[in-house]
């Protein structure tokens, strides 16, 4: 059986660096150097190796899992360890067309344990789904953990990175609340362009989106909570009941994970998008505070243009209010702004995402009598998402599909002639 071997787990100050070997079949996965890292804001002391290789092994076991590898550890963390076989159970259920095979060997299991002195850390990127999280539970005082996993060999400062610290540790003081800034390249260290190659069409997912990205964001945070002995993680749900998706971050997985005395919640999966909108809107209705939500997390600022600002401004827009007042600045009608994006992309919406718009859309019908913009919705009550879909891909098909074909028919034909002379 192909072997995932770790061979170190340096707890040094604020960071931990973690190195492994892999047999050559598997070594295409992962990027050269075979080398983990998390660098904390806060020291790590008293953390044990036993819980500091949590993250390495929630990383790897996925995809040992997929290619029936067997991943090799001196010494873990037993709460995390009788958890895993959940989660591989969980992970089947969601993608039965793949086998999860795979174990996972460790020659010590250590029974860590601590009597919690805070009820609760979130991970917090202030998002909508982040920001409704904390809504629901800002009672307890949360912990606000946010992450960069993005870095290649080492910590590089990047303006994107630098605008979410700012939102955030800004956000924590408002609230008087600690924040703990995670620097990893959790994202980068696995080449997740190599596994979607030969498994993206049995998974029906991305790597990342669909195996990956629950467990590297919520294991980073584990070391940290162990030391500030944490009772609840809370991670904010992305989707909803009834919402027909694949995802890693799922509650039959992330409501498994389990570490020490430290457990995890994924939360808000009992209410959907738009009322997450509603939950944001009122809650700031008679505050002061500006609200600036972190949409685009790639970006510095949100770009209002893509498809997930658009979609969570129609969404503040059915609730009554001003996008700009949440940080989405719209110049010029935003009426014309909304038909624009839909013309240019409605064809790409899966029926998921037209289950998702069409939440705001009857939300716009039940409120439209407050809604501040009536010239939008004068048209986008009665928009057929299904059928403007069809619509724009006939078009789409007919203006560059189709003339693509009869090019590619000419030039063949013009070689067969070529050949015959």
């Amino acid at each position: 059986m192909k072997a995932i071997i770790l061979d170190d787990v340096a707890v040094n100050g604020k960071r931990i660096d973690i190195s492994f070997r892999v047999d050559k079949k598997l070594q295409r996965y992962f990027q050269q150097g075979n080398h983990l890292f998390f660098q904390y804001n806060d020291d790590l002391k008293d953390v044990p190796v036993s819980v500091a290789a949590i993250p390495f092994v929630a990383n790897t076991a996925p995809l040992a899992w997929i290619t029936n590898s067997s991943i090799y550890v001196s010494e873990l963390d037993k709460s995390f360890y009788d958890c895993l076989a959940n989660i591989k159970k969980a992970y089947q259920r969601m993608y039965p067309d793949v086998i999860f095979s795979g174990e996972i060997h460790v020659d010590h299991l250590i029974e860590n344990s601590y009597t919690p002195e805070h009820e609760a850390a979130q991970l917090f990127s202030g998002g909508l789904d982040a920001l409704a999280t904390f809504i629901r539970i800002k009672e307890k005082k949360p912990l606000l953990i946010t992450e960069y996993g993005w870095h290649q060999h080492s910590v590089q400062r990047s303006k994107v990175w630098d605008a979410d610290e700012k939102h955030v540790t800004r956000f924590a003081c408002e609230h008087n609340l600690d924040n703990i800034l995670i620097h990893s390249n959790y994202g980068t260290f696995i080449s997740a362009q190599e596994i979607d190659r030969h498994f993206l069409k049995k998974l029906g997912d991305s790597w990342w989106h669909g195996l990956h990205h629950s467990l590297a964001i919520i294991s980073a945070a584990i070391p940290i909570a162990y030391k500030e002995k944490i009772n609840c993680i809370y991670i904010a749900s992305s989707y909803f009941r009834g919402y027909r998706a694949k995802c890693a971050s799922d509650p039959t997985i992330d409501n498994e994970i389990k570490f020490a005395s430290g457990h995890v919640f994924h939360d808000g999966y009992e209410i959907n998008r738009q009322e997450k909108v509603k939950l944001v809107v009122d809650y700031y209705a008679n505050k002061e505070t500006d609200v600036n939500l972190r949409v685009c997390f790639l970006n510095e600022k949100n770009c209002c243009h893509c498809e997930k600002c658009v979609r969570t401004i129609v969404g503040i827009v059915a609730e009554g209010s001003d996008p700009s007042d949440f940080g989405f600045p719209i110049t010029g009608s935003l009426s014309q702004h909304i038909s624009d994006f839909l013309k240019d992309n409605v064809k790409y919406f899966t029926p998921a995402r037209i289950m998702q718009w069409n939440l705001s859309k009857d939300r716009m019908k039940e409120n439209q009598e407050k809604i501040m913009d009536q010239e939008l919705v004068a048209w986008f009550v009665m928009y057929d998402f299904a059928a403007e879909r069809k619509k724009a891909l006939l078009k789409y098909r007919l203006t560059k599909f189709v003339p693509i074909i009869i090019r590619r028919v000419r030039t063949r034909l013009n070689r067969i002639r070529m050949q015959n002379l």
